[in-house]
């Protein structure tokens, strides 16, 4: 249960703390995983990787289900899956709270037709 509980704390630490995507973290799990806490070896490690790059989904998610998986089977799959999601799903949470407020700003609005036109001539 303990190594769970560590699981589940250091993906929030890290879903929390990374901006740029799954690519982004890839680099911090190394570091925590394989140099601080030492649960996976670095071939391990880059086979993570290559795995969760070549399987559907976003890396970030298939990271952390990975190395959850390996270090304590289903449940640390499960509460490391969930705990790289659940700071972009506050995030998004608290965004859409104000959201309708914020596109009544006038420039934010013009900004978002700007956008729709260069959106129709892309597609």
């Amino acid at each position: 249960m303990k190594l769970i509980c560590s699981l589940f704390i250091t993906f929030l630490k890290i879903g929390a703390f990374t901006f740029g995507g799954g690519y982004a973290m890839i680099a911090l799990l190394e570091n925590e995983f394989v140099e601080k806490k030492k649960w996976l070896e670095k071939s391990e490690f880059l086979d993570m990787v290559a795995v969760a790059e070549s399987t559907p989904g976003p890396v970030a998610i298939n990271s952390a289900t990975y190395i959850g998986y390996k270090i304590a089977g289903f449940a640390g799959a499960t509460m490391s899956t969930l705990a790289v999601c659940i700071p972009s799903f506050f995030v998004i949470y608290v965004i859409s709270l104000f959201f309708d407020q914020f596109l009544s700003l006038r420039w934010v609005s013009c900004a978002f037709r700007g956008i729709q036109v260069c959106v129709i001539y892309l597609i």
